[in-house]
């Protein structure tokens, strides 16, 4: 496809979903991603779908590694992570580029983030269990979190009503920014707080914690060779403890304060 690099920043950013991006999408990928996409569409004739492929592959390969105890290992699965988030932002522009945009894409993005997450929790939820020696709460808390990972109630809530769950997917919301309330009332303050705080959870800023620890692990076990992860299995189970509490108050709330239609 005959095609500059201008075209493609042009035509594959052009799309109002990219002004919700992250702030680490729009400083790092989407100033790296032009370039790869100008690749993919000028020299090869992957499709989208098969660029998100790429995407899940190169996050379950980060997981893979994830297993074996090795800073040259666990340097991989950070840069492999990275990689995929790559894949991940080129794949829309890709179909954008090439004129194949459209919900199903959105839907199989949406499905590789799910696949590339819970495969990193379990490879978290490994090192946790193994380097606790399968300790009791290690294992509560590994299949708690990996139990309550989806985020089933705004799923549910969609299913039943018929809405979107927004655009920030996996573990985000699309509920607009708030103005701080006062100090007079805590509850509303805390969750406000919360709302600031929620992108922890979301993709990419928890798969960037994990490379964090992973990285993290990769400089404490190259000094000491004899010695295994101790900062992701520490960080696997603060995320997935407090991801799991996060899901069960979101559907309580949803349960408590949504409108729900009376049928009749």
């Amino acid at each position: 496809m005959r095609i500059s690099l201008a075209e493609v920043r042009s035509k594959g950013q052009d799309h109002p979903h990219l002004q919700a991006d992250p702030t680490y999408a729009r400083w790092v990928m989407r100033k790296l991603s032009p370039i790869m996409t100008f690749a993919v569409v000028r020299w090869t004739p992957l499709s989208a779908d098969a660029v998100t492929g790429l995407a899940v592959a190169s996050g379950l390969g980060a997981a893979g590694l994830a297993l074996v105890w090795s800073p040259a290992a666990f340097l991989g699965a950070a840069l492999l992570l990275q990689l995929a988030y790559l894949w991940d932002t080129v794949d829309g522009e890709v179909a954008r580029v090439r004129g194949t945009s459209g919900k199903r894409g959105s839907y199989l993005d949406l499905i590789g983030h799910v696949v590339q997450n819970q495969a990193l929790y379990a490879s978290g939820a490994a090192a946790l269990i193994l380097v606790t020696d399968s300790a009791g709460w290690a294992l509560a808390i590994s299949l708690i979190g990996l139990g309550l990972a989806a985020p089933f109630g705004e799923q549910a809530r969609a299913q039943v009503l018929g809405t979107s769950v927004g655009r920030l997917g996996v573990h985000g919301s699309s509920e607009p920014s708030q103005p701080r309330p006062s100090w007079s009332r805590p509850g509303a303050l805390g969750y406000w707080a919360y709302r600031r705080l929620a992108f922890l959870w979301a993709y990419p800023a928890s798969m960037n914690l994990f490379c964090i620890a992973l990285l993290a692990d990769a400089a404490q076990m190259f000094a000491d060779p004899g010695g295994g992860p101790l900062v992701l299995p520490a960080y696997t189970a603060v995320f997935l403890l407090t991801l799991a509490v996060k899901q069960v108050a979101n559907a309580i709330r949803i349960l408590m304060h949504e409108r729900w239609p009376v049928v009749t």
